[in-house]
């Protein structure tokens, strides 16, 4: 089934949904997903240490795949201007390996519901592509690195949060780390921000 017109004008409302669902299920299950598996094993935190080491590689390979993709899309057509609501296998995958590795700090429920919820929605996104009525819709001039990492600075933030996390194992300096990333990457997408840049580009 293909992703409605509304999932593709608003994809980072419904992935900021869905971790917002996922944060929220730590009102009714304290431990996160990781933590519960490992408890009562004889070493708890060299395997508490190992497994978000695999969630952190899959983070660091998802923020690749997707500022590879951003930063070497090609315009459509004959536009000058490409739109940044198509999703390919590339992104996909990195959208899809970001989202387990994210989750891995959400409790079991709070696991599921990002996984599955991300993986449906990228995949409808991904049946939509090709589709016209897509096109020219949140354009942005051909991209560059600079522009790529700016569009996926959550996902940059959130693998420097889990690196710091594995080497630390302490929920609250995870916490703040997490939460600076997502509103430095909200602020740097922030309409205003664009424009500002737009403006010096210009000038």
């Amino acid at each position: 089934m293909k992703a409605s017109n509304f999932e593709v004008h608003h994809r980072k409302l419904l992935h900021q949904l869905l971790v917002g669902a996922a944060f929220l299920t730590y009102l009714i299950d304290p431990e996160d997903i990781v933590w519960r598996f490992v408890k009562n094993s004889s070493r708890p935190h060299e395997l508490e240490r190992a497994l978000f080491l695999a969630a952190t590689i899959a983070i660091c390979v998802g923020a690749v795949l997707c500022t590879w993709v951003s930063a070497h899309r090609k315009p459509e057509g004959n536009s000058s201007v490409e739109p940044r609501r198509r999703i390919d296998g590339p992104q996909a995958l990195g959208e899809i390996l970001y989202a387990i590795g994210l989750a891995s700090l959400f409790p079991s429920s709070g696991f599921l519901i990002l996984v599955l919820g991300e993986t449906l929605r990228v995949l409808r996104l991904v049946s939509r592509k090709g589709d016209p009525s897509r096109r020219g819709s949140e354009v942005q001039p051909n991209a560059t690195w600079g522009s790529a990492f700016r569009i996926e600075a959550v996902k940059w933030g959130i693998l420097i949060t889990m690196i710091v996390f594995v080497i630390t194992l302490r929920d609250r300096v995870a916490e703040y780390l997490a939460a600076a990333s997502f509103l430095i990457g909200a602020l740097l997408n922030a309409p205003f921000f664009n424009r500002s840049l737009g403006n010096d580009k210009s000038s």
